[in-house]
């Protein structure tokens, strides 16, 4: 995948100098798949994947191969079974119960007159006063009667649009999951000039106690615009509009659930999270204001050498933090490759894993409610995942990559 930025223009930039080194790790430990999981409609199950179904007896835990085999509630829960049992098999295609909460109106576009034409690929709209771009992905066989789920992904620092198609797998994705994916790309207005150095840092995104109040609810407008022109010609299912991000994506991600929060179903955090974040809070990320809805959250992180500038490990416990307090669910996922893509040993399967998320987690839950607190976790979720703030055991073994916690690749 694409590297960020130079690690000492990064640093630099934050006023760090540490926590942007090289990194080494013990012996390798293959990561094993969690609960069996055979909800339908969407089938996990790959050739190169060990999978066994309920009736199957238990593998050895052990086993590089093995697949752990509980399909209750998770151990490290703390949920009775029977209090959870109306969400069995729950995704974003079950019907909301009656009395259910639902979402609000789909946004209406404000950049202009009516939403342009939008296909496949690369497409271009008004919004908040200037052109904005963003790719759009269609699943493969998509059904215009039967509205899907709509999955932002937000590109990380020094990535574009393109490269999150690209190095992220998002066609294959968006077809087994049977999503839409609108991949926006940065406004590129928010460089900031380093002079000692002679260059430019960009935030990609509005997440930084530097950005005005207006700059973020400009960005925020740009994702209600996008719904709004998706949905015009690729109907949206309401009830299951999902925020991703890696990286700066995620910072952005960390912010946007704070003030659209009664738009989003879900959000996906990879290596994000929220201020104070540095040592010196000069450039930091921004802090947190409670929402009124409690989003359901994956919170994922490198651990404690996940530092890049930012120090992404106190910034995603202090999200988690504040997750828990507001009642939230929270998958947590901790490895132990710093700043880096997590280390996932099928890359299609593991993203896809990580996505699912989003079309498990209707708007209509209740809060705090999950599917995965009666299934358990879906099978391929890696051993380092666990549902509730701090449930995550951490991953111990080598890294895929021999590349430095920062710069790294992608994440």
């Amino acid at each position: 995948m694409s590297r960020f930025s130079s690690m000492g223009f990064w640093c630099l930039v934050a006023g760090l100098s540490s926590g942007c080194g090289a990194t080494s790790s013990p012996a390798d430990v293959s990561t094993q798949d969690r609960a069996v999981d055979d909800r339908p409609p969407i089938d996990d199950r790959t050739n190169d994947t060990a999978v066994v179904d309920v009736a199957d007896p238990p593998l050895d835990a052990t086993s590089d191969t093995g697949v752990a085999t509980d399909t209750g509630v998770a151990r490290d829960s703390g949920v009775p079974e029977a209090s959870v049992a109306h969400l069995a098999r729950v995704t974003c295609a079950t019907p909301p119960p009656m009395g259910a909460v639902r979402p609000p109106p789909l946004p209406t576009y404000m950049g202009g007159a009516s939403c342009p034409m939008l296909a496949p690929g690369m497409n271009t709209i008004a919004s908040g006063g200037g052109m904005r771009r963003f790719i759009l992905v269609v699943p493969t066989g998509y059904d215009p009667m039967r509205p899907a789920p709509l999955v932002f992904i937000w590109h990380w620092l020094g990535g574009s649009a393109s490269s999150v198609v690209n190095n992220a797998m998002v066609q294959p994705i968006a077809d087994a999951l049977g999503v839409i994916v609108a991949i926006p790309e940065k406004k590129a207005d928010l460089a900031i000039r380093i002079p000692i150095v002679n260059r430019d840092f960009d935030p990609a995104w509005p997440y930084l106690n530097t950005h005005t109040p207006a700059r973020v609810e400009e960005e925020a407008r740009f994702f209600d615009d996008m719904i709004a022109c998706v949905n015009r010609q690729y109907p949206v299912n309401a009830d299951c509009i999902s925020s991703a991000g890696v990286s700066a994506g995620a910072l952005w991600t960390s912010q946007l659930v704070q003030i659209r929060s009664e738009r989003l179903a879900s959000v996906i955090i990879l290596s994000g999270g929220i201020g104070p974040a540095t040592s010196t809070g000069f450039i930091d990320a921004r802090g947190w204001t409670a929402p009124p809805r409690a989003v359901p959250t994956l919170l994922a992180w490198g651990g404690p050498i996940d530092q890049c500038g930012l120090n992404f490990n106190t910034a995603s416990r202090s999200l988690g933090a504040r997750l828990r307090t507001a009642g939230a669910f929270v998958e947590e996922c901790v490895h132990n490759c710093g700043h880096t893509v997590p280390p996932v040993d099928d890359p299609v399967a593991g993203l896809r894993v990580l996505l699912r998320f989003a079309v498990d987690h209707p708007y209509w839950l209740s809060r705090g409610e999950s599917p995965y607190l009666h299934d358990g976790l879906p099978m391929g979720t890696p051993t380092w995942c666990g549902i509730g703030v701090g449930s995550a055991v951490a991953r111990t073994g080598m890294c895929p990559s021999a590349f430095m916690s920062c710069p790294v690749p992608a994440l």
